[in-house]
């Protein structure tokens, strides 16, 4: 139960940043609408901006669990199928919390670039 509230935590926190990133570039990606970009561009820029944030997150994470480890009293026994699994848990997470990142970006109208 208390993975499940840290994973549910997590996706929250996880969206909120990507929300906030994708609201900060609300005139960038009106102006790609304006200059004729699909929505599928869009909806893989907001993407990878997820994806490159929980892969770093990830990969930072798994060097610290790595690097103190030993300190520890009580060992986690942590080998590649945990460590994959884990990788893709927070794909999907990222890819979840996307989604209302993408809603928001798709709706917005190109005449937001050149207006206020």
């Amino acid at each position: 139960m208390f993975t499940v509230v840290l994973l549910f935590v997590s996706a929250v926190i996880i969206a909120l940043i990507i929300y906030t990133m994708t609201m900060d570039k609300l005139r960038e990606i009106a102006a790609l609408k304006l200059i004729g970009a699909s929505d599928r561009t869009i909806v893989g820029l907001v993407l990878q901006q997820a994806l490159i944030l929980g892969g770093a997150g990830y990969v930072a994470a798994v060097g610290v669990v790595f690097a103190v480890r030993d300190v520890f009293p009580r060992s986690v026994a942590l080998g590649p199928a945990e460590i994959t699994v884990m990788a893709g848990v927070i794909g999907l997470i990222c890819v979840l919390g996307s989604l209302v990142s993408i809603r928001a970006a798709l709706a917005i109208e190109p005449q937001q670039a050149l207006g206020g």
